[in-house]
């Protein structure tokens, strides 16, 4: 067999702190792509500037130790902004702007963002977004609209990178042999 690795799915932020504040609405899906994890078939990736968001759990404490425990598991690798995560990500900010692209803030309206998210992508998701294309993800997980938004309108299509909340059945790692190299 080749030496491979096993896929990488970068997580969002809200995806760690679903998990810390075992959100019931969320932790059902995290913790069955967890399992992925545990298991070998998938790697977890969490970008510095999604862990660096996450200050204070749903009680009011705050999650340092939280997060550094979970950032301990095994299975998950940080991954560190590099020259080209910071380029991508500037460079994804100027695309995905309304005033470069004047639809844009319409065409996700439509696809389901609120108005107030829908006009720019945030300095923080571009780097999380960057983060997970310059790393070659086989996923991104996420509950951000405009995120699922851009993903399912440009970059899947793009980069095959798929952009999308969690959600077993939809894993793209479930079959035999996908390896990232």
């Amino acid at each position: 067999m080749p030496n491979s690795k096993p896929a990488l799915e970068v997580w969002d932020s809200c995806c760690i702190i679903g998990i810390l504040n075992a959100e019931k609405d969320k932790l059902p899906a995290l913790l069955s792509h967890k399992q992925a994890f545990e298991t070998g078939l998938a790697m977890l990736g969490i970008p510095s500037a999604a862990a660096s968001e996450i200050v204070l759990l749903a009680d009011g404490s705050p999650a340092h130790d939280k997060v550094q425990e979970f950032l301990s598991n095994p299975y998950v690798q940080l991954l560190l902004p590099t020259q080209e995560v910071v380029l991508r990500s500037s460079k994804l900010q100027f695309r995905f702007d309304n005033r470069q692209t004047p639809d844009f803030k319409d065409k996700a309206i439509a696809a389901g963002v609120p108005k107030d998210q829908a006009h720019r992508l945030k300095s923080k998701d571009s780097e999380i977004l960057a983060t997970a294309l310059v790393y070659k993800a086989a996923r991104l997980t996420t509950y951000d609209p405009l995120l699922i938004f851009i993903g399912s309108e440009y970059i899947t299509s793009e980069t095959g990178l798929v952009i999308a909340k969690p959600n077993a059945s939809m894993l793209p790692f479930e079959g035999e042999g996908q390896a990232v190299n």
